[in-house]
């Protein structure tokens, strides 16, 4: 049985439906970048503060952060240079 194929996937915007969204899609394997313009939020994310009430959110972001699935950046050039998917998960 092979496994299934891990992809590079950016998320721009770190609210409620982003990061949950990334986190989501980090547990399943994926390599998960989620940025937002707001550099203190990223900064707090990457210290492993998260924002959002929301059932195992927190401990999903721990855990898939220390795995390397999960990333945060501020620029979102940089999260989706190599993307092979981007959500778009901003106000509208």
């Amino acid at each position: 049985m092979t496994s299934a194929p891990t992809h590079h996937v950016a998320i721009v915007g770190t609210g409620y439906v982003g990061l949950t969204t990334g986190a989501a899609l980090a547990s399943l394997g994926h390599r998960v970048v989620c940025a937002d313009i707001d550099a203190e939020r990223i900064d707090r994310l990457r210290q492993g503060h998260i924002p959002i009430v929301e059932e195992g959110l927190e401990a999903m972001v721990r855990r898939e952060s220390v795995a390397g699935h999960l990333s945060f950046e501020s620029d979102s050039a940089v999260a989706v240079a190599g993307a092979d998917v981007v959500f778009l998960c901003v106000p509208t």
